[in-house]
């Protein structure tokens, strides 16, 4: 499988959320499973590892929004709200599991995705029009750093930050 790595900066409230996803065309919308967390990752993949050994007969799991029902073979999901559910195989959805995890865990250690947002930003701001999202867009931008697409929100005054300052305003609950 080909895996593509994305970043999302949201606009500054009283902080910026960053979010952190894997994606692959080899199984349609299965980025939606990039909503979980490290711990939700691990503790699945430990499950899941269980039913594809056969300890488990299956899995229910997923996020909120995305269901995903696993037996040692095939795996079911999709979205809550659509009747369409794809069928994968369960290893490679647990391979998916795995990569998700493996980026999430390099975005985090050292604090990687602060410096790599960073750099982002610095790229835009030396050019915004160059990385516009869409050509009427004000505040969405998008840049490939590293194999990974960034997509920033981006208010007007946000040019007026430096690096470090954008930089401290990020959270990460990934």
């Amino acid at each position: 499988m080909i895996y593509e790595y994305q970043i999302l900066v949201t606009n500054y409230s009283i902080n910026r959320a960053v979010m952190i996803g894997v994606s692959t065309s080899d199984l349609n919308q299965a980025s939606a499973l990039s909503d979980m967390n490290l711990s939700h990752i691990t503790e699945t993949l430990g499950e899941l590892n269980a039913v594809i050994a056969g300890q488990l007969d299956y899995l229910n799991w997923g996020t909120d929004l995305f269901y995903v029902s696993s037996d040692t073979t095939i795996s079911r999901y999709g979205d809550f709200d659509k009747v369409e559910r794809y069928e994968v195989p369960t290893l490679g959805l647990r391979d998916f599991l795995i990569e998700l995890k493996n980026f999430k865990e390099q975005c985090h250690a050292g604090d990687y995705y602060k410096t790599i947002i960073g750099q982002a930003f610095t790229a835009i701001k030396a050019n915004p029009l160059q990385y516009k999202r869409w050509p009427t867009s004000d505040i969405y931008y998008l840049i490939t750093l590293n194999n990974i697409t960034f997509t920033l929100v981006l208010e007007p005054n946000d040019f007026n930050l430096t690096e470090s300052q954008y930089v401290a305003q990020l959270k990460s609950e990934f």
